[in-house]
C-alpha cells in the first residue's frame, strides 16, 4: 500500500515539475530546509553572497517543517515550481521532493548539510539501527538521492559524508558552511555577545555556560536525573545557564534559574563562555569561537549501542569526557582545557578556504555546477 502510494505521488509530483517547466526558468537558487520554519542562517548569508556576484542572483529560501503531512502538500508543490523555474537547488537536509523527483530535475542539486564537521554516522550508514531509518523506508522514499554534488566541511571525512548519502566520493566537494565567518568574525561575536546579554540583563557579571545536547530519538531514562545532576552541580552565583535544545528536541527543562534559548533569534552560543554538549557537532562551533567545551556523556553506555560514529569521541576529543556532572563542573571552575590541542581537532575537521569567505567559496562552486549545466 505504501509503495503503490508512493509512486503515485512520485507520477503526480513528476507531471507537475513538467508542467512547471513550462514557465521561464529564472537566474535564480532556491534554497529548501525542513529543520526550522525560519530561513536558516547558512541560507541567509548564501543569498547575500549570491546577490553581490555580477550578475547577481536572486535566491528563493523555503523552510517549512514536515509536522502534517496534509499540511505539507502545498508546501511540496510550491518547492516543486521553485525547482523548476530556478537555476540550481540548495539542501541542507533530506527533501522529499528532490529525491523523488531525481534525475528528472535539470537544475544542479547540492546537498549542504546542515552539521559542521564529522561526528555520527547517518542517512545510509545507520540503516536498520535504533536511531536510523529502516532499509525499506530508505528505498521506498528514495532517501537522499538526486544529487549533483555535496559539500563537506574537510576531505579528511569525505567517504563517511558519502556513505552517510550513499552518493560517489567524486560528487564531495570541500566547503565549510556559510556560518563558519560569522563564528570566525570577533567583531560580529562581540555585538552577538552584547545583544544576548541585553535581552538577559539579570547574566551581566557572571561566566556563562551553555549547554547544547544532542538529539535523541527516544529520550533516555535517566535524562532526567541527568539534568538535575548537573544543574546540582552548578554554582549559580558564579554561572549563568542557558540551555540550548537541539530544533528538533522535545526536551525541556523546567528549572526557573535555566534559560532556555534557540537560534531563531541571537544565537546564545556567541555569549557562551563555556559549552557543555554531548554528541553534538556543537562543539566545531564552539571550536571556532575559541570557547572551551565539556562533554557530558550521561548515557554513553546506551547510546553508543543505539547510534556508531565516524569518531572515537573519548579518544579523538582533546577535552573531558565524563558521566560525572561535579567532575565536568570542576573542570570548567578550573579552566581545565587545553585550546592548543582542541584548535588542532577543529582544523582536522573545518577545512577552511585559502582565499576568501566560506560564503563566497560555496557561491562560486554553485554557479560552476549552473554554468556547466547551461552548457
Amino acid at each position: 500500500m505504501k509503495r503503490l502510494a508512493v509512486a503515485a505521488a512520485t507520477t503526480l509530483l513528476a507531471l507537475f515539475y513538467r508542467i512547471c517547466r513550462l514557465f521561464p526558468v529564472k537566474r535564480q537558487v532556491v534554497c529548501i530546509s525542513r529543520q526550522s520554519n525560519d530561513a536558516p542562517i547558512d541560507f541567509l548569508l548564501l543569498k547575500e553572497g549570491l546577490a553581490r556576484k555580477e550578475p547577481p542572483y536572486r535566491t528563493v529560501i523555503l523552510a517549512d517543517k514536515l509536522e502534517s503531512p496534509l499540511r505539507y502538500l502545498p508546501v511540496m508543490a510550491k518547492q516543486v515550481f521553485f525547482i523548476a523555474t530556478s537555476r540550481a537547488v540548495v539542501v541542507d537536509s533530506y527533501c522529499i521532493v528532490v529525491s523523488l523527483l531525481g534525475s528528472r530535475i535539470k537544475a544542479p542539486v547540492v546537498q549542504i548539510w546542515h552539521a559542521l564537521g564529522n561526528m555520527k554516522k547517518f542517512g545510509y550508514a545507520t540503516l536498520d539501527t535504533p536511531e536510523g531509518h529502516s532499509s525499506e523506508t530508505a528505498r521506498l522514499m528514495h532517501m537522499h538521492e538526486g544529487y549533483d554534488a555535496v559539500a563537506v566541511s574537510s576531505l579528511n571525512f569525505r567517504d563517511d559524508l558519502a556513505a552517510g548519502f550513499n552518493v560517489d566520493p567524486s560528487i564531495v566537494f570541500e566547503a565549510p558552511l556559510p556560518r563558519v565567518d560569522l563564528l570566525r568574525d570577533p567583531a560580529f561575536r562581540s555585538r552577538q555577545r552584547e545583544a544576548f546579554l541585553r535581552e538577559h540583563p539579570k547574566m551581566a557579571g557572571k561566566k556563562t555556560i551553555v549547554y547544547c545536547p544532542t538529539f535523541r530519538k527516544t529520550p533516555p531514562p535517566n535524562e532526567e536525573k541527568a539534568m538535575q545532576n548537573l544543574l546540582s552541580a552548578v554554582d549559580f552565583d558564579e554561572f549563568n545557564f542557558v540551555f540550548l535544545p537541539h530544533p528538533v528536541s522535545r526536551q525541556t527543562i523546567d528549572d526557573p534559574r535555566v534559560i532556555t534559548a534557540d537560534r531563531s533569534g541571537i544565537d546564545p552560543l556567541f555569549a557562551a563562555d563555556y559549552v557543555i554538549t554531548d554528541y553534538s557537532t556543537v562543539m566545531y562551533e564552539a571550536g571556532l569561537l575559541g570557547v572551551p567545551v565539556f562533554l557530558y556523556a550521561y548515557d554513553w553506555g546506551t547510546y553508543h549501542e543505539k547510534r556508531s560514529f565516524n569518531i572515537d569521541l573519548a579518544r579523538d576529543v582533546p577535552t573531558l569526557f565524563t558521566d560525572d556532572p561535579s567532575v565536568l563542573v570542576k573542570a570548567i571552575e578550573r579552566d581545565a582545557f587545553e585550546p592548543e590541542r582542541y584548535q588542532c581537532f577543529v582544523r582536522n575537521n573545518i577545512t577552511l578556504p585559502t582565499h576568501g569567505t566560506c560564503t563566497n567559496h560555496l557561491c562560486r562552486y554553485i554557479l560552476k555546477l549552473v554554468q556547466q549545466t547551461d552548457c
